[in-house]
This record gives structure tokens, sequence and C-alpha cells, in this order.
């Protein structure tokens, strides 16, 4: 018999998601509408009730999807997935044409974030990959103090390296387009060069075998034009990195599990630890600037959904295989951290709008994607006027003499029956996933993994009370995220903190507002309807306490209580990346940009060296030269600084006249710091302050 075609396989299993999720649906706004009193009918009822059943339709999708990943685990795995296809095929051993392993960077802590693509590289070369593997850095950083420091960082790495020519640093000095701009680049440069890229963010990590596991399946499927895996959640510190790594480590394989089930080969693409087929990538993939208002008008934020659309639209499969093991990244370190990023997709994503109601050929499963991530931000503004709207309604139609509202299932006279099963079915959709997660560690005989069942059941416990105390800090946020993104306001790309830390001051910055306005309103309750106060207590208190709750959630873990499997089995590639960092050769008493003039024995040039100048931009350059070496670095902003690093003969001519200066002079109290740092036989050779032929300039490499 043959084997069937996974689209009709993917249909059906898509069909039944639907019927039971709108079943499900259905069935819930059939228990509201007995719920609501005779008091509460008319236009703010009707609108509860559309509010209620797009909510509802979103929690249920989430559940059902568990509920799908959870069957297909305890089968086994999906028998239609790539990785269960052809486990026994070997395809990475006969792969003869060239991979790039390709990481765009933005302002991110420099030596974390290339010790990871250290410790990639490193098991991609012990396992004899050297030979056909090019590692690209893609910096769109503009401070010149942080891309000094790749610079060098990659300097460093690339003369470790067996294959030191393999590793090449490129800055976009005009960052058009944010990341997708960056990996554009890139491929307009130096993509047809590649077969395939492997796609890493600043905080990934992936392990030599599920590179390999990615390459063979996509040498076995020509059709395949994206495969992503399904990272796990590692290197947490903080209390709150430490909770969403718990979530992620023992929840997501259900969820992940479900999702690649229902998606099969029209799976998303998440922007990193992919692999992707260079030729329809370039092809097909390259994005269009919005032309409409606003919001929907320049480059778009959230490219990786959209390019998975384009590749399927272009005929290609995309397919998430979460049964490929090694595939990490790490968790924000913060809550504030956590939401600044969420700013960034909340905007990117309402950006599909766009796409969704105007493009073309898009299949349906990547249609569908696009709506969800869009509701994934509108959800929580949907929530706030359902909340908003219950209260409005409880107020209008309910005595003052009723304890609680009937509208959430109890009345004077008892215990309204719709509303409790209606209570009890939102529990069961929001909690259900964690108590099927749960058992499936344990059939899965995965507990030990986790500490035991004991100590995961308690983490779990520990980790759904505090989601529960987040859940209305974040519906604010993300409101006021989705309001900001409605009127266009200014949003700055910058890189993400990695590494925790942050105070009151920081976290009253980011909740300080909201606190105020959520003490107004239940003041205002209390006020109006004291009656409604008890219920607006579980929303409002967090809110409340956010800027503490914040600090403490930042703090180090205490012991080790959330345990995770990668405590108990070591990964050789996360230990690489914590311990390995690659060197640096910052001298302490001096910046990146005074090291780089007067020492640049520390820095190699790798950037391509740009024509010859002429002109007005020579007389620039002069000047900045002269103005620089009379007056300091201090006197030069940031991008004039970046101006003369881009350009080595000015930059030599700032070495000597530097080399030059008077020791009152901010250049020569410069010279005195860096002698400070130097061994005596290299002080003796560097004071020849007047024989300029003995400087360490060490020239541009082409």
């Amino acid at each position: 018999m043959t084997e069937p075609r996974w689209q009709t396989v993917a249909y059906k299993r898509r069909a039944l998601l639907a019927l039971l999720v709108l079943g499900q649906t259905t069935f819930g706004v059939w228990l509201l509408s007995h719920s609501l009193s005779m008091t509460q009918q008319g236009w703010p009822a009707v609108l509860l009730v559309v509010l209620f059943s797009i909510l509802f339709t979103w929690i249920g999708l989430g559940f059902w999807t568990a509920v799908f990943g959870f069957a297909m685990l305890r089968r086994g795995g999906d028998p239609h997935s790539l990785s269960r296809r052809f486990s026994g095929c070997a395809g990475a051993g006969s792969f003869k044409g060239r991979l790039a392993l390709v990481m765009p960077v933005c302002h991110e802590p420099v030596q974390r974030s290339l010790g990871n693509l250290q410790a990639v590289y490193q098991e991609l070369e012990d396992k004899g990959w050297h030979n056909q593997l090019d590692v690209y850095v893609l910096s769109d950083s503009q401070d010149p103090e942080v891309w000094l420091e790749e610079q060098a960082t990659c300097a460093e790495l690339s003369a470790g390296m067996a294959a030191g020519n393999r590793l090449f640093y490129r800055r976009r000095r005009v960052n058009l387009n944010f990341k997708s701009g960056n990996i554009a680049d890139f491929l307009r440069r130096w993509g047809a060069r590649y077969r395939y890229m492997v796609v890493l963010d600043a905080d990934s990590l992936l392990t030599a075998s599920a590179i390999e596991k990615l390459v063979q399946l996509m040498e076995q499927r020509p059709r395949a034009g994206i495969i992503q895996t399904a990272p796990r959640l590692v290197r947490a510190d903080t209390r709150f990195a430490r909770l969403q790594q718990f979530a992620n480590r023992c929840y997501g394989r259900i969820h992940s599990a479900g999702l690649a089930a229902i998606q099969l080969g029209d799976a998303n693409y998440w922007g990193h630890n992919a692999i992707i087929r260079v030729a329809p990538f370039m092809a097909h993939c390259g994005l269009r600037k919005l032309r409409g208002w606003g919001l929907f008008r320049g480059p778009i934020l959230s490219h990786d959904y959209l390019e998975s659309a384009l590749m399927g639209r272009a005929g290609f499969e995309v397919w998430l295989e979460p049964a490929i093991a090694g595939s990490y990244e790490e968790s924000p370190p913060t809550l504030g951290d956590d939401l600044i990023r969420d700013r960034r997709w909340c905007r990117g994503n309402l950006q599909h709008l766009v796409p969704l109601l105007t493009m073309t050929k898009l299949r349906f499963a990547h249609r569908l994607a696009l709506l969800t991530g869009i509701l994934a931000y509108l959800a929580s503004p949907l929530w706030l006027a359902f909340l908003a709207l219950s209260g409005y309604l409880a107020m209008a139609g309910t005595p003052v003499s009723q304890p609680l509202p009937g509208l959430i299932g109890v009345s004077s006279t008892g215990w309204n029956l719709a509303g409790a099963c209606l209570i009890g079915l939102t529990v069961t959709t929001l909690l259900g996933p964690r108590i099927l997660a749960l058992v499936d560690q344990c059939l899965a005989r995965r507990e030990r993994l986790f500490g035991g069942r004991w100590r995961m059941a308690a983490s779990t416990v520990i980790e759904t009370l505090i989601s529960l105390i987040l859940a209305p800090i974040r519906m604010i946020a993300h409101s006021g995220h989705v309001a900001g993104a409605v009127v266009n306001s200014s949003l700055r790309w910058q890189g993400q903190n990695r590494t925790g830390a942050g105070g009151l001051e920081e976290a009253l910055q980011h909740f300080a507002r909201p606190a105020l306005v959520c003490a107004g309103v239940l003041i205002l309750i209390q006020w109006f309807s004291p009656n409604l106060t008890l219920w607006a207590l579980p929303v409002t208190i967090p809110v409340l306490i956010a800027p503490l709750l914040t600090v403490w959630l930042a703090g180090k873990r205490t012991g080790q209580q959330m345990v995770i499997p990668e405590q108990a089995s070591p990964v050789p590639v996360i230990a690489r990346a914590s311990m390995d960092h690659p060197q640096n050769n910052r001298l302490p008493s001096l910046s990146w940009f005074e090291q780089t003039v007067l020492s640049p024995r520390y820095h190699c040039w790798r950037q391509r060296q740009p024509g010859p100048s002429g002109g007005s931009k020579q007389r620039v350059l002069n000047a900045l030269v002269n103005q620089c070496a009379a007056q300091g670095p201090d006197a030069l902003t940031s991008s004039q600084i970046s101006l003369l690093c881009d350009h080595p003969k000015a930059m030599q001519s700032l070495h000597l006249k530097a080399w030059q200066s008077e020791p009152d002079s901010p250049w020569g109290r410069a010279l005195a710091r860096l002698s400070l740092n130097l061994s005596p036989i290299q002080t003796a050779t560097h004071t020849h302050r007047n024989q300029p032929e003995h400087s360490p300039w060490i020239g541009v490499a082409s």
C-alpha cells in the first residue's frame, strides 16, 4: 500500500482540530448565555458573548494542540514527520556541497554570543566539517565600542580555528530592514556559494549531531525549503528565566509535537535554529516594504512567519521537527526584558495583517499561522475589554445586596449551574495542557530528568501559580504594546539583555505607570461597587506589586529546585559555551577605540578595505583625524568614530598623530594608561614616539 500524501493527512487532522475547537467554543458560548441574568441582556451582553467566543476559541486551540501532541507522543512519534520517515537514511556523510553557519548580531553581549558560536563551530570541527563549512558573523551594531570588540573577538576566534579563513565578519554600515535585511545582504553577496545555511541567533546553540541531522533531512527531502527545530531553553540564571526554562522543558514537548503534527509540511520558520535551502529562499522569500500608513509602512519586523509562507507559496515545504535533539536557546533573564522583546514581536505580528489580507496564493495553514500570530497579542486587549465589560454588566445588573455577580456563576440564591460548568471548562482548558504534560513525562519515564515525580509536580505548581500572577501584568503590558503599535510610537531596535540584573529603579520605569492606573481603577471600583472589589483583586494586585515582583524574579536562583534534563545529562556544547568564552584582549584602562588607535596589534581588520577617498569625503576624514588627534575621542560622535574606523588610512594617520602627542594631551594620557598594561619590552618598543616607523600598525586585510 502506498504511503498517503502528507497533505491529505494534514487536512484530516486540521478538520478534526477545527471540529474540536469550534465544538468546545459553541458549548462554552451556550453556557455563558445561560449564566447571564435577564437584567444583563442587550448589546453589552451580545458584545460580551462575541469577545468570549474569540477568546475561548484562542485558548481552545492551545488546549487541543496539546492533546494532539500527547496523542502523537503516546504512539511513539508522528509517522509522517521527516525524522521518522528518514530515520535510517544516511545523507550528511555524502553531502558534497557547502554549508554556511550564519549569526546576525546587533549590540549583543559580544563574548557571550560569540562564545556560543565558538562552541557550535568547535563541535562541527571535531566532526570534520571544517572543509565544507563557512561561518559568518553579520553585524548591524553601530556603536563602535561594540563592533570593534566584535571584530577583535572574531579575529581571535579565527586564529584558533583549524581552518582560520572560514570565519568571516561583515558589518553593515547602513541597517536596512533590520535582521531580514542583514540576511538578505549576506545572500546577495555570498548566497550563491552555498546549498544550505543554518541561521543562529546570538543566544543559539546547536550540537553537531543536530546540524548533521538537518543536512541529512534536507538531502533526503528535495522539496523541503526550511526545516525548523524546536529549541529548548537552557542556561537560566535568574528566577524568571528558570521558570520559563522549566515550562519549556516540561510542557513544551507536547505543544511542539502537536503543532508539528497539525502543520506537517506547512510549518513555520521561527527565524533561528533552522536550516534553509538557499536557492529557493533567495528566489522567493524577499520581503518588500509595506506601503501603507503608520504601523503598516516600512520594513516588516517579524520576517520569519512571512518567509515560511512565501516558501510554501513557491511550492516548497516547511517542516517543524521537534524530534531533533540538540537545539537550544536562552530565555530573557527578567520580566522587563521579556516584555521589551514582546513589544518588537507585537509590532511585527500586527504588520502581518497586510500580507494576510492582500497576498495571493498563500497556503491556508500559513494564513492561519499569520492570524494566530496577530491574535497572540490582540488577545490581551480583548481580555481587558472582556473583563471591563463583565464588570460593567455586573454593576448594571446585579443588586447591591447580591454578594457575587451572577455572570461568573454565583447568584443570590446559590450556584448558577451553567456558570459553574463554564468556570470548570475554562479551568480545564487553561490547566489541561500542564496536566497532560506531567502525565506524558511520567508515561515516558522521564520524571527523573526533572528531579523525580514529586519534585516535578511541585515545580509545576510553583510555575503555574507565578504564571497566574504574571498573567494580568502581561495583559496590561501587551495591551499597551498594541496601543503603541496602533499609534505608531517610536521603537528602538537594539540587542537584548542576556545576563540578568536590573534593580527597583528599572522596574519602576517599566511598571510604575500601570500600577498607578490600576490603583485608580481599584479605588473607583470600591467607590461605585464595593461588592466587585473582591473579584478585581486577582487582576489588580499583581499589577500593583509588579515592580517588587520583577526585582525578585530578576534575582539569581537559589539552589536547584527546578531541575531540567540538561542537569541530569549535561550537554557538551552547553558546557563548552558556558566555560570557554573567546579571549578578550581589551586592555582595562582603554576603550576599544583608544586601543585600536594606539595598539592595533590587538585588532585585526577583516572587512574589505574601502576604495580611495577623495574630494569632500577626504577633507571630512582629514578634519576628523585632526580634531580627534587634538581633542581626543570624546570630541567625536559615535558615527564619526565609526567613519574613521571604516577607513584604515585615516586610522593610520590618527595612529601616528596620537603617538606623537604631548604627555598632557588626551592621547598622551591614553598612552600613559597603555604603558601600564604593557610588558617592559613592549613599553620600550612603543616609547619611540618620534620614530613612527616603529609603530605597531598591522595594516588592513582586504
